[in-house]
Formats: structure tokens, sequence, C-alpha cells
């Protein structure tokens, strides 16, 4: 006696998600459009199914509307990586947050992001080398004065990680972005230092809160005070944090309030009060290190800054 068929619709929902989770996504879109009961069960566990993963991305913005989105999707099966170049136009509110959505951005290289005329952006590229220790993201961004403002950072590569600049794709919805200030004047620099923290902490520790986008302070000493904030350089997470290299391009204010303000930071984290200082006509330097019981490795922060050519870097091992 055969069996009687199974009705699929009326299955436990956690037994349609495991056998989604096995489709492509052309599958799914065209399950989406079978019966109601699939679609919301699909849109509800979108996040845990096989979206189109994305190679790189622009999105412009009117106002704080998504307008349009160039972008290149992953594809693995060729040499490139990457499939073509490809562009959508809105004309809705809804359209673009439903766009982003259904891909998957957790992976993504490269990242720009345009207000306005284009005239503000902020762009993250992202390579790793094969066989090196590092990856490394390369910041650039605009200001609405067309102040151009270059960032790199070094990370070690977490070999049980995954590999891109987005950690949480909630990241780019609009609200996410509104909480950041990215919509506001010099938001911008809100978006960087929020980028840096969640690659530097190993995840999107910054819940989205309001955020403080004055360009006061340097972007530098605002990320640098946040990881002291966080307890990034307490004596108890040295072998386990971050090793890391950041650096500042163009960095003209450093002065006297920068000097002083790395002087007493390191002077609040330094390795039995071990506290290296240099200055003299091209350099300043302040460096602390110890070569460490535990792990046996050499641990070091520092920081260097060159006077002629104006870059800052930041190290800490």
């Amino acid at each position: 006696m055969d069996n009687p068929p199974v009705n699929f619709v009326s299955l436990p929902e956690n037994l349609k998600l495991q056998i989604f989770k096995e489709l492509d996504w052309q599958t799914l879109k065209n399950l989406k459009l079978v019966c109601k009961d699939f679609c919301l069960t699909i849109e509800a566990n979108i996040k845990s199914l096989d979206r189109p993963k994305v190679y790189s991305m622009s999105i412009g913005y009117d106002g704080t509307k998504i307008s349009s989105i160039l972008y290149r999707l992953m594809l693995p099966e060729i040499i490139e990586g990457r499939g073509p170049l490809k562009t959508i136009l809105f004309s809705s509110d809804d359209e673009g947050e439903n766009f982003l959505k259904n891909i998957d951005c957790t992976e993504i290289k490269g990242l720009c992001l345009r207000k306005g005329s284009n005239v503000e952006y902020i762009s993250v590229h992202c390579q790793s080398y094969s066989g090196g220790d590092f990856s490394m993201y390369n910041f650039s961004t605009r200001l609405q004065n067309e102040r151009s403002f270059k960032m790199r950072l070094y990370i070690r590569i977490n070999s049980s990680g995954k590999f891109g600049i987005l950690y949480d794709g909630d990241f780019l919805r609009n609200e996410s972005l509104k909480k950041l200030g990215f919509f506001e004047k010099n938001g911008i620099h809100s978006v960087g230092k929020k980028i840096v923290m969640d690659l530097l902490t190993g995840y999107p520790m910054l819940e989205y809160k309001n955020a403080n986008t004055s360009t006061r302070n340097p972007l530098d000493i605002q990320i640098m005070n946040h990881l002291f904030e966080l307890g990034f350089f307490n004596p108890e997470n040295t072998c386990g944090r971050q090793r890391f290299k950041l650096h500042f391009n163009e960095v003209a204010k450093f002065g006297y309030f920068g000097k002083n303000f790395y002087k007493r930071l390191l002077d609040k984290i330094k390795f039995n009060n071990n506290l290296v200082k240099g200055n003299n006509r091209n350099v300043y330097s302040v460096s602390s290190s110890i070569k460490c019981s535990v792990c046996g490795v050499e641990h070091e922060i520092s920081i260097l800054y060159r006077k002629k050519c104006k870059q800052l870097c930041i190290q800490s091992f």
C-alpha cells in the first residue's frame, strides 16, 4: 500500500525551514509565489536562507531614500569570482530596502555609500593576501566641503571567520544609518568609525544608538577613545585582543593636542611602566612593549607620526 502524499504546506514551520535551507535563491523566489504561507516563512527567516552574495556595491542616497544601487554578485565558479556590474534605479522608499533584504552582504569586498549629488561619500575596499597574516581595509571619504580623508586598517586574519567588511547586514538598513547619524552633516565619519570598531572588536558592538557625529575630535582619537572605554587595552585582554595597524593619511592637525592625547593614553595602558618617547624634526613617537609570560609574544602598542608626510600610524600587537 502506497504512503499517502505529504502535504508540504501543513508541515511545521521548523521542518519547512530545514527544506528551504537546502534550496537555491531562484527556487525560493518561485516558492514565494506559490502560496502566502511559503512567502511568510521565507520572509521571516530570510537571513538564514541562501540569498545571493554580494561582491561589491555602491549605494546612492537622495536625502534619506535609496535612489540607486550599483552591484556585482559573487560567482565563485568563474576565475574572476564576481559577476558583471549591474545598476538599479528606485522610485519608491521601500524598493531599495527590499532589495537589500534579499541579498547577503556579510562577505562584501567593496562598499561605497554616496550622499546627494555624490559630493559626499565613504568607500571601503578589503583584500587578503595568500599566505599572509593580515587582511587590509582601505577607507576613503569625502565630506561636503570636498575635503578628502584616507585611512588604512590591517588586522590579523581569523581563519574561522568570514572575510568581508560587514558583520551585520542590518548595518545598511535606513533606520540603522539614521541612528548612526549618516544623513547628518559629517555623518560619513560615524559610518567609518562603526565599521572599524566592528572589525577590531570582532562583532557589531554598536547597538545603532544615536551617534555623535561631531568632528571636533579627529577620527583617530574617536576610535582610540572608544576602544579604551570598552576595555580593549585592559591587561587581561592583552593576549586575546585583535592585532592591528591603523594608518591615517593627511593628519594635518596633530600638533600639541594629538601628542598630549596619545602620551596620556599610553601612560594609562603602558606595560610595566615601560614607556618610550621620541620627538624630533621628522617624527613623533610613543610606545610600550613587554615580553608576555603567558603566550610568549612580544606585545607592543605604539604611535608614530611622520611630520613631513602628515601620516599617523597606530599599532597594537
